[in-house]
């Protein structure tokens, strides 16, 4: 089952169906993927102290390759 999303007044996101799995998926998983119904765009959502934020798939990506990069050198020393 698919989270819809679309752009809100003000710069933000607003659930347009599936805002208790999306609650479910951030807690069982730490991460929920949405589309964004507004730009035709996935969207991967992670909690982040206390507030949603929403990541496309590049951004993601990036902040992935990040925290491997920071894990493995964290282990190097």
């Amino acid at each position: 089952m698919t989270i819809y999303v679309k752009n809100a007044d003000g710069g933000g996101l607003e659930v347009v169906a599936g805002q208790l799995r999306l609650k479910a998926m951030l807690e069982v998983q730490g991460k929920a993927w949405v589309f964004n119904t507004s730009t035709r765009e996935q969207l991967e959502v992670h909690e982040v102290g206390g507030s949603l934020v929403a990541l496309t798939s590049d951004a993601a990506a990036a902040v992935q390759a990040m925290a491997a990069s920071a894990i493995s050198n964290a282990a190097k020393h």
